[in-house]
């Protein structure tokens, strides 16, 4: 298993070839990134003072490009790309199956991965409320293969084409909405109650690793959790922090958070 202080190094390492490639006067584009990757990348090339945007084909997406600009162009989002004769590099793909079978997002990346696709290029997949297509974001070098190669996902039949997205009609993110309270703001405490477990239990996953605070592995239990922000649990799920400012009469947090679905 890598390392994370390996990968981070090679992070930067990718960062800075593509910061050589826009001192050469050119815009540079990485793949798509986590949202970990996102975090870090943002951090970095701002201690460098570089200019900068992300994108990964519609407004809400998490998995992302990263785009470096030359110091001669202004401008922090996709309209500087076609402005100076640039493009996304983005393609989104239609897959629709046969519609007897309801498909999980985990259906359609197997069968891309299966296809000997690395996971860098291939973005968001976006499933349809109904279960039965998908909407997939990837790198358009990889899209003319993935139209003519992917047949089958979950074992329903499928047919994949190039489509133009309209954001409105992309099926909405899902949460469960949290409402409870905590004694203190520390990590530990703040798992447990998102979590339903114990706080010894709690403090086990954060010191074992488990936790990520903010897209980063936090193994401190008592680190102070300020929403908004993103807490994610090995096993349990992904939640995003909302509020934990106001106290009860007997002087818990109250906290409010979303589970992602």
């Amino acid at each position: 298993m890598v390392s994370r202080e390996k990968e981070i190094a090679e992070l930067y390492a990718r960062l800075d070839d593509i910061c050589e490639v826009a001192a050469r006067g050119e815009i540079g584009a990485s793949q798509f990134m986590t949202e970990a990757e996102c975090a870090r990348s943002e951090a970095y090339l701002r201690r460098r003072g570089a200019s900068f945007f992300f994108f990964g084909g519609y407004s809400f997406a998490e998995r992302k490009r990263l785009y470096i600009l030359p110091d001669y162009i202004e401008g922090t989002d996709t309209k500087v790309l076609c402005d100076y004769g640039y493009s996304s590099q983005i393609k989104a793909l239609a897959v629709c199956g046969s519609g007897y079978s309801r498909l999980t997002h985990r259906d359609f990346l197997g069968s891309l991965l299966s296809l000997g696709l690395e996971r860098s290029v291939i973005g968001d997949i976006v499933v349809e409320s109904d279960a039965k297509a998908a909407v997939v974001f990837c790198d358009e070098r990889i899209a003319p293969f993935i139209c003519s190669s992917l047949e089958r996902v979950g074992g329903d039949k499928v047919r994949v084409k190039e489509t133009e997205i309209d954001e409105s009609k992309l099926p909405e993110r899902r949460f469960l909405s949290i409402n409870t309270t905590v004694s203190s703001t520390r990590l530990d405490a703040v798992v447990s109650a998102l979590c339903n477990l114990s706080r010894e239990r709690a403090s086990e996953l954060v010191v074992g690793g488990m936790v990520d605070l903010n897209f980063e592995t936090e193994e401190k239990p008592d680190k102070k959790v300020t929403p908004p922000g993103v807490v994610s649990v090995r096993g349990f799920g992904k939640y995003r922090l909302l509020c934990a400012d106001t106290r009860t009469k007997k002087g818990k947090y109250r906290l409010e958070a979303q589970k992602y679905l």
